[in-house]
């Protein structure tokens, strides 16, 4: 955009307005505003500073983001716009595009249904883990893990004379030939695909506190609403439905397969 001809033909005189602009200046799209112009021979004088809003062209990329926080989806690249929804923390969106806005990178994604702009801060690359072991089934796993029904809870415990909650989710895992998953429970979630439709086998997270978002417990989907861990005093089924303690204390769940 040239600097002479953004405004032409104004009378002389003081004008008390708002006006913006925009226009490209070595590839980038710069936004400009001023208030109380003074005009004096059909030329333009600005009585305040003009402020520039430097916003990069959109790049198409491709690729997959995992939130590493509950993250906002915007109408647009900026953090005024309206919110269209809100991902869960470990939640998986593919981008299309990305751009820059006054020093952050925004990406376009789409996610459950929807399109619109997320911060680049609360994502990182998301690398789906491989398979271990190409045998091991939903069935596998809980057929593993059900065979240490009984078995008492021990903090730091992972093996049949005592376990704790991801101890228990590990060595069942191991033990159907799934290979090793991380030790904890928080790495487990964070090596884990995200997943909103659970099988067999898969692992559920929890938080200490209904509605909670940091995860402090992990166990084994079992299917018709039960989960098989490591949990109270022994390795036990218990309801995951509404109304049960555990169910609201669901966070996301996570497989490997």
């Amino acid at each position: 955009m040239k600097k002479k001809n953004l405004f032409t033909a104004i009378t002389a005189g003081t004008l008390a307005l708002t006006i913006s602009f925009t226009g490209l200046t070595n590839g980038q799209q710069n936004t400009a505003s001023a208030e109380s112009l003074t005009t004096s021979n059909n030329e333009v004088h600005k009585s305040t500073a003009i402020t520039m809003v430097a916003s990069s062209k959109a790049t198409k990329i491709s690729g997959k983001y995992k939130t590493t926080a509950a993250l906002n989806m915007r109408t647009s690249a900026k953090t005024t716009s309206k919110v269209l929804l809100t991902a869960k923390k470990g939640a998986v969106v593919k981008a299309s595009y990305k751009k820059k806005v006054n020093g952050t990178t925004w990406y376009k994604v789409s996610y459950n249904g929807k399109t619109g702009w997320m911060s680049s801060a609360y994502l990182k690359k998301y690398k789906k883990v491989s398979k271990v072991s190409n045998s091991a089934t939903g069935s596998d796993i809980i057929n593993a893990g059900r065979k240490y029904l009984g078995v008492p809870y021990v903090w730091g415990g992972t093996s049949p004379s005592g376990f704790d909650c991801s101890g228990f989710t590990q060595y069942a895992y191991k033990q159907a030939g799934q290979g090793s998953i991380p030790r904890n429970s928080r790495a487990q979630r964070a090596a884990a695909a995200y997943t909103s439709n659970p099988q067999v086998g898969d692992l559920i997270f929890f938080s200490a506190n209904p509605g909670g978002d940091y995860i402090t417990h992990v166990g084994l989907y079992a299917g018709n609403g039960q989960v098989l861990h490591a949990a109270g005093n022994k390795v036990q089924y218990q309801s995951i439905a509404k109304g049960s303690y555990w169910g609201p204390r669901i966070i996301s769940y996570g497989t490997f397969r």
